[in-house]
């Protein structure tokens, strides 16, 4: 699948933590669901269970270095950019080992752990940082070239009327971490001129019966299929829009 750079300029995430219920296998099926549907980037988590949530409950979410590097390998083989959340040191080192070009940095790490979000800014990498956690009205939590902060709110899964949508074309920031329902308030965020898209995929949303499975706020294929085609269509409106005003 070949990137329309005309159309394209709205970047999508998809988080396939922990919707993946604990398979290789299907982290796989998903990826490549993603890169069909209309994904640019395919993101998981990587933690200890025990350091991170303090008990071994997601255990059966981990995932190692060698599983890394063979989802790794099949993004590449499929042409769609692997990325991750990395909660610890040793998960940046694997990451750095497989030359990842681009780190997220979840809200939770933002408020908990401020040394090793400057240890991931630090690699000079592309930064994308959800600020769900963080109270920005007065200042941003770090400072680079490379780092870009998403618009979110933590809860899950996320009533609309909580959301209070920035205008992206005026704000710092660059796009939309989303936990709600459906894809309505990604539209609205590409509306207002958000860049990135985050949200999480599921190959089956009938599994997400509980917080370790994912949420309600999942999409599926055909959401995220629709979600990039409305994205297409509201960047030649844009586009256009504003090309009849110069």
């Amino acid at each position: 699948m070949k990137k329309n750079i005309i159309q394209r300029d709205v970047e999508i995430i998809c988080e396939i933590h922990p919707q993946h219920i604990g398979s290789i296998k299907e982290i796989e099926r998903m990826i490549i669901q993603s890169k069909l549907s209309g994904a640019d980037y395919v993101k998981v988590q990587l933690y200890s269970s025990s350091k991170l949530f303090g008990n071994n409950e997601r255990k059966y979410l981990e995932i190692n270095k060698k599983e890394l590097v063979q989802l790794n390998n099949y993004c590449k083989k499929i042409g769609i950019e692997l990325t991750a959340s990395v909660f610890d040191e040793e998960k940046l080192s694997w990451c750095e080992d497989l030359d990842f070009q681009t780190y997220k940095i979840a809200s939770r790490t933002v408020k908990e752990d401020k040394n090793l979000c400057k240890k991931i800014i630090s690699k000079k990498k592309r930064t994308i940082i959800s600020l769900g956690m963080f109270d920005y009205s007065s200042k941003l939590p770090f400072k680079g070239k490379n780092i870009e902060y998403l618009y979110c709110v933590s809860k899950y899964p996320t009533p609309l009327t909580d959301i209070k949508m920035p205008n992206f074309d005026k704000s710092f920031f660059k796009g939309f971490s989303d936990h709600t329902i459906g894809i309505e308030a990604c539209i609205y965020a590409i509306s207002r001129g958000a860049k990135i898209i985050e949200k999480h995929f599921t190959n089956n949303k009938s599994l997400n019966v509980s917080t370790q499975l994912g949420h309600t706020g999942s999409m599926d294929y055909n959401d995220l299929e629709n979600l990039r085609k409305y994205s297409d269509s509201i960047t030649l409106l844009r586009n256009s829009n504003n090309g009849n005003k110069k």
